[in-house]
């Protein structure tokens, strides 16, 4: 018991600093223009602001902090908010930021995971399909189950599969495949399909599978991994269904023709162009979209997975339309679980398995919201909807429906005149003749929506992390807007402005002090005797460059370099040790005895505006900008919480 004790009075020592560090997030920190600023918030981006490896000061991120928060109450004050672009555009990041918290993500990921590990197994079957209608009746689904059962234990008893499928199939493509689908792989079957196909072992019979075509028997016949996508060209020469002999024979002869042409050099490129009868390929000189297994005809995608090296094409293929010849361009391995994840999101969106998901998701939200269905408001629908009702054709009679609520949850709920209204408007949407099925499946629909519609709403109040990227990108946007009128724009577009700037601020921007002068060279053993020499001779002389190049380079022997240039402070570092005045001097250049004239000093001048615009551009924004902050400073008022401060500085410090 004295352990026990002692240990609680540690706990109630310690609840109030947890209490409090829990609690700071929501406290104000500041007050910009009568908006509360969270300390939450400020911890949140200062966080996030900070690169690896380096420290962020605090009270520095503090006045950017301040800066931006003025900045948005300006856009606030402005309006910015209220534009229909502006909420538009809210709202649609809102909505794509929602669907992360109205799904059940661990469900999600179980079958995004379940869909990779098929996406790596191709799967060959044959089928046999007992046609039933999904509103069939249970005398009807006994009937078909009954007959799917029959054909099965003939296959059992050892009939050939293709024999049985011709004799009794309903899908009319047995008389082109005699049931055989071909390899396939994930999401190409409908879901019942696919996960009886994939729980079946090679060689074995399913037994009947129900899906909303009717019941269907599966032979497994092979499984492969999977043979990844691929890109091939084509050129394609067709034959129409119902062609005679005459017409397939041509086509093969025309196929057979172009093959020789490829084996003679001609290019493939241009044959396609030239011959293909496949028109939307012929153009791009037969290239097609990268595909899989099963998402093009069996085999066609056969012989092109079979095409060993990248430029390589096959002998005439024979398909359904005609006759092929196929070229490789490109293969790809399946990719990674991280490299795949959101094409198969992609398509998990698009078929049932979403519904999934949102089902499990809308369960807990009933459980965590207490959802209820009035069982006495339900069992009145149950018995007064009559297959009028259900098909559309009558309405209850509103002096018949009780009053109450047909389900509730928190503090929402769904009264028997909306429900009415709504089976009214929806009710021939769902195909049976059963009112306890007809209405469950109403009920249900209307309840997910409800639920989630609610959840939504609520976001922000029972999400932080949702919370604070919503205003985020609120205030990011209306930042961008305002900041684009009174600076960026201005940049852009003030010419005058950018002008006045220059003028103002061109001594900012002067150019280096230089000489232009001219650098005599002799590169000879006496050359520091003879150079000063014939200079102070020639020095005079309106041709003193050719005096002194004909007394120096005599039969081609090239001794006296002169050098004409312009040289700033900086070129040169034996011309950087000289006076720079006008006039001759004596030197070393290059390790031999100069001599340099110097005819000009430039002294620093402002540069021309056009050599400078970069330069002017970003000076004439940092002056919007200042100027901007310090008419915000003017215009808005920002009261700090020094005691939350303190603390969120405690609380930054100690993490």
């Amino acid at each position: 018991m004295k352990i026990r004790s002692y240990y609680l009075i540690i706990l109630l020592y310690l609840l109030p600093v947890v209490c409090q560090a829990q609690d700071l997030n929501t406290k104000t920190l500041m007050i910009v223009d009568g908006n509360n600023i969270q300390a939450g918030e400020f911890i949140r981006m200062y966080k996030k602001s900070i690169e690896p490896g380096k420290t962020l000061d605090i009270d520095d991120y503090l006045k950017q902090f301040i800066v931006f928060k003025l900045k948005v109450a300006d856009a606030l004050h402005e309006g910015y908010d209220t534009t229909r672009s502006f909420r538009n555009e809210l709202n649609g990041y809102r909505n794509q930021l929602a669907q992360n918290y109205l799904t059940d993500t661990q469900t999600k990921e179980k079958i995004l995971q379940k869909a990779y590990q098929r996406s790596l197994t191709e799967i060959n079957a044959w089928h046999i399909l007992i046609a039933m209608p999904q509103e069939a009746s249970p005398e009807d689904t006994l009937k078909a189950w009954q007959k799917a059962i029959d054909i099965r234990e003939r296959i059992i008893k050892g009939e050939p599969f293709e024999s049985v499928a011709r004799g009794t199939s309903d899908d009319k493509s047995v008389k082109i495949n005699g049931g055989n689908l071909g390899y396939f792989s994930v999401f190409q079957m409908i879901m019942p399909f696919e996960d009886a196909a994939y729980a079946l072992k090679k060689g074995t019979v399913s037994i009947p599978v129900r899906t909303p075509y009717g019941y269907h028997i599966i032979k497994v016949t092979d499984k492969r991994p999977s043979k990844g996508r691929i890109k091939v060209a084509h050129i394609m020469k067709a034959v129409p269904p119902g062609a005679d002999d005459k017409e397939a024979k041509k086509a093969e002869e025309e196929i057979n023709s172009i093959y020789k042409m490829l084996q003679d050099g001609a290019s493939f490129a241009e044959l396609a162009k030239k011959y293909s009868d496949h028109k939307e390929s012929a153009s791009k000189g037969g290239e097609l979209n990268w595909f899989g297994t099963g998402e093009i005809v069996s085999d066609f995608s056969e012989a092109a997975f079979a095409i060993t090296d990248t430029g390589k094409y096959t002998k005439p293929v024979h398909t359904l339309y005609g006759w092929h010849i196929i070229k490789l361009l490109d293969k790809k391995s399946p990719g990674t679980f991280e490299e795949s994840s959101s094409f198969l999101e992609s398509k998990i969106n698009q078929s049932y398995l979403n519904s999934i998901s949102k089902k499990s998701f809308v369960e807990k939200l009933k459980k965590e919201y207490n959802f209820k269905i009035n069982q006495d408001i339900y069992n009145w629908f149950v018995g007064h909807t009559d297959t009028l009702i259900i098909q559309g054709l009558k309405k209850y009679d509103p002096s018949s429906i009780p009053e109450g609520n047909m389900y509730s949850f928190a503090n929402q709920y769904l009264t028997t005149f909306e429900y009415a209204n709504y089976v009214e408007k929806r009710g021939s949407m769902v195909v049976t003749k059963d009112s306890s099925v007809f209405i469950n499946r109403l009920i249900e629909t209307r309840a997910s929506d409800h639920l989630i519609s609610y959840e939504n709403s609520i976001l922000e109040m029972k999400y932080p992390e949702f919370r604070y990227l919503m205003g985020e990108f609120h205030d990011g946007m209306l930042l961008f807007e305002i900041s684009g009128k009174n600076v960026w724009n201005k940049v852009s577009n003030d010419s005058s402005g950018l002008h006045h700037y220059y003028d103002e601020h061109k001594y900012n921007w002067l150019s280096q002090r230089g000489i232009e002068a001219e650098i005599y060279t002799l590169k000879s053993p006496d050359g520091e005797k003879l150079l000063p020499l014939a200079f102070k001779k020639y020095s005079q002389k309106p041709d003193l460059d050719d005096l002194l190049l004909k007394k120096f380079n005599k039969n081609d022997d090239t001794v006296l370099f002169i050098y004409k240039n312009t040289w700033f402070k900086g070129d040169n570092t034996e011309i950087d040790k000289i006076e720079w005045i006008r006039g001759s001097q004596n030197f070393t250049f290059d390790g031999f005895p100069s001599i340099i004239l110097i005819k000009r000093v430039n002294e620093p001048s402002p540069m021309s505006y056009d050599k400078v615009q970069g330069e002017v551009m970003t000076g004439y924004q940092e002056f919007l900008e200042s100027e901007w902050i310090r008419q915000l400073n003017k215009k808005y008022s920002v009261k700090i919480d020094n005691m939350v401060l303190y603390e969120v500085k405690k609380n930054l410090k100690n993490e």
